[in-house]
């Protein structure tokens, strides 16, 4: 099992730091800002969409699409927009599980909360504004309802939207990477559950900022205290699992250590092969000399140039081409030449192995 201080340990946001803090802030502000614009305007154009039916009975089934569509399309575009400066969080019930989890520092988290507040209002406020109608998009418990249902209907689909940022983008699973379509998958489908019970909050600030601009509060309280709470039982779900299913850091780390120190050890191993192989591989220069041997006289044997005729007392022997050590290029060289005792002292190209004159190339000329 493990230790709440080492799941938070692991989880560690940046420390404290009011200008990095502020900079991120200044995202969230302008994240939801777009957020909100986009998600109340395409609402205010589903809900004054006419239907034919009357008003009382809510929304159709098309107008509870419209709207779910609208909140999770606004929300990632907020998330692309805001995603590489903030982090993208846009909602205070999930600010609220990040900070409890410690993916969040406590600085960042009270001027998050500012931001999103303000970002809210003002997209609203943009929403109210260009549509020209009475604000459509206030969350109010539809008739038929009660304050019980509406609370706890909050509850679940915020806590929903938690364990999904919790388990799917905290965890870096790889349905990280696409975290803008997780988060706004998540909203769609709260938002088809909960348009009809009240238009669904799971947002804090959404709920208050188009309250701000219609200035209806009935059941307030709802949209408040249920995403909230919804957000508090997402991180106590989330620690309890990471508590009975994940090992403990330190143990995790060892582990992770002595497999690096494997794959390393093992990596060496192969490339300490392929360079032995190379090496009993090699093919020589065939432009090298040979060190051993007088350069004036001969080459390399290991090279054995083309056009070479070998000869064993004074015979060509291609039938063995290989048994002698001495030979010159484009020419017939007796094997037994000793290049210290058989040297031509005149340079002339000629030489005599038992008296008998041979002709040998110069090196000198014929390199």
């Amino acid at each position: 099992m493990r230790s709440i201080a080492d799941i938070q340990g692991a989880n560690r946001g940046s420390p404290p730091n009011f200008v990095a803090d502020a900079k991120a802030a200044l995202g969230e502000f302008f994240g939801m800002g777009v957020f909100i614009f986009l998600a109340l305007s395409g609402v205010q154009a589903a809900l004054e969409a006419p239907t034919g039916l009357p008003a009382s009975r809510g929304p159709t089934v098309s107008q509870i699409q419209s709207v779910g569509f609208s909140f999770g399309a606004g929300i990632t575009v907020g998330l692309f927009l805001c995603g590489p400066i903030s982090g993208g969080v846009l909602n205070p019930a999930v600010l609220l599980s990040l900070v409890l989890s410690g993916n969040i520092n406590w600085l960042r988290g009270i001027l998050y909360l500012f931001a999103e507040m303000g970002g809210a209002i003002i997209g609203a406020y943009f929403a109210n504004f260009v549509t020209a109608h009475e604000l459509q998009g206030v969350n109010l418990l539809n008739p038929g309802f009660n304050y019980a249902q509406g609370f706890f209907a909050e509850v679940l689909m915020t806590c929903t939207l938690c364990l999904t940022v919790l388990f799917i983008i905290v965890d870096k699973t790889p349905l990280a990477d696409f975290a803008p379509f997780v988060v706004g998958l998540s909203v769609f489908m709260c938002h088809i559950v909960g348009t009809p019970i009240d238009g669904t909050s799971i947002n804090p600030a959404r709920s208050f900022a188009a309250s701000i601009v219609s200035g209806k509060w009935a059941n307030h309280w709802i949209f408040w205290f249920g995403p909230l709470i919804g957000g508090i039982f997402a991180y106590c779900i989330y620690m309890t699992c990471k508590i009975l299913t994940t090992e403990p850091q330190g143990e995790e780390l060892a582990k992770q250590a002595e497999q690096q120190e494997r794959e390393e050890k093992d990596d060496k191993e192969r490339q300490d092969r392929y360079n032995r192989n190379a090496h009993s591989t090699q093919i020589p220069d065939p432009n090298a000399y040979n060190s051993n041997i007088d350069h004036d006289r001969t080459y390399n044997t290991n090279s054995v140039p083309q056009n070479t005729t070998y000869v064993q007392n004074g015979h060509p022997d291609p039938q063995n081409p290989g048994y002698s050590t001495n030979y010159a290029q484009n020419t017939n060289v007796p094997a037994n030449i000793n290049p210290k005792t058989d040297t031509n002292p005149t340079g002339s190209g000629s030489n005599h192995v038992n008296g008998v004159p041979v002709s040998i190339a110069n090196p000198k000329t014929n390199v």
